[in-house]
């Protein structure tokens, strides 16, 4: 079975990681995500700094945390 993880980004959108990618859920299904706000998150890339690099924001990265599956559970039903 593979490992996956489950992220919730800001409080109010769900998201995902398993082996084959990053998917966000949206309108009751799992998209991938193509503009890479998972990603982004994790590494803390901010698109407004104007420094050289962009990453390792703290703020960006605390926005989004792991969850249970038991929570992305319940917060897909809530979200139907």
């Amino acid at each position: 079975m593979a490992d996956i993880t489950y992220y919730l980004i800001r409080g109010r959108r769900l998201g995902m990681a398993r082996d084959d990618g990053y998917f966000l859920f949206d309108n009751g299904e799992w998209k991938a995500d193509e503009r890479n706000v998972i990603l982004d998150h994790i590494m803390g890339f901010d698109p407004t700094d104007d420094s050289f690099y962009g990453f390792g924001n703290a703020e960006i990265m605390d926005e989004m945390e792991e969850i249970t599956e038991e929570q992305a559970i319940a917060f897909m039903n809530r979200d139907m």
